[in-house]
């Protein structure tokens, strides 16, 4: 069962949206149980019948189990709103393992430098520090989920062939949204680190099943000031009121600290 569905299954019965705003880049939901944010997908894997957002302006008042159904649809938007409903049903003090401040690449830094070795690194998805990456040295594999990959990416369809040959695998988190997250953990070494960044990725203890090794994510410290950043069309650097924070699978804490 996927991570999803698995937390679609533990959404309390009587969780509801309480605030919902679908920005530009942002999706924001808040519930009576927590805040989430999810990143907001505009594309959809074919042109979906009728309305990308079901009972938009009727959002208020909504069960999320309701909307969380939202996941299995075409439109990659409404998924985006399923899985910020679905992530805003668990508060963010539920989640477990070594908290670490700071952000993804910099956990990442870290690991490599313990190595003490230059690693294979595969990237599923656009990162912003993977020149740096490049520049240190590392053994660089990026793949793109849109197969309309770029000169210098790899097609997703080849995650199966090649991915295995990386040392640390990191997704974003926007491989929740498009279905690709258990695929690309199937495809990955046993052995190999395996990290999710962004915003998107829900905080639940039951991430740790799948395999994961660090989750990078984002704790949302003021409300309101995220939902305005949400609203007025805020990217990742405009996002105020959140701050970015990993979770280490106790077991292998000793390799990121």
């Amino acid at each position: 069962m996927t991570i999803i569905d698995r937390l679609r299954e533990m959404v309390p019965d009587d969780a509801q949206i309480c605030d919902v705003v679908v920005g530009i880049f942002w999706t924001y939901v808040r519930t009576q149980y927590g805040v989430a944010v999810s990143a907001t997908a505009h594309r959809w894997v074919e042109d979906p019948p009728g309305a990308i957002i079901p009972w938009a302006g009727e959002l208020i008042g909504k069960r999320v189990r309701d909307v969380a159904d939202l996941y299995a649809s075409e439109s990659l938007t409404a998924r985006s709103l399923a899985n910020a409903a679905i992530s805003a049903s668990f508060p963010a003090s539920a989640m477990t393992g070594c908290e670490i401040q700071g952000r993804g690449q910099d956990l990442l830094h870290t690991f490599c430098n313990k190595s003490n070795d230059l690693c294979h690194i595969a990237l599923i998805g656009h990162f912003h520090f993977a020149d740096e990456l490049a520049r240190l040295g590392h053994v660089l594999d990026i793949y793109e989920l849109d197969p309309r990959c770029t000169q210098g990416e790899i097609p997703s369809s080849q995650i199966p062939q090649r991915l295995p040959q990386a040392d640390i695998v990191v997704m974003t988190s926007s491989t929740i949204i498009t279905h690709s997250t258990e695929g690309i953990l199937a495809a990955a070494r046993p052995d190999a680190i395996k990290m999710i960044v962004g915003p998107t990725v829900p905080l639940h203890p039951i991430l740790w099943d799948y395999g994961f090794d660090a989750i990078c994510a984002s704790l949302i410290d003021d409300p309101e000031q995220v939902r305005f950043a949400a609203a007025q069309g805020g990217n990742h650097k405009q996002m105020v009121g959140a701050r970015k924070v990993n979770f280490v699978n106790p077991l292998k804490a000793h390799l990121f600290v």
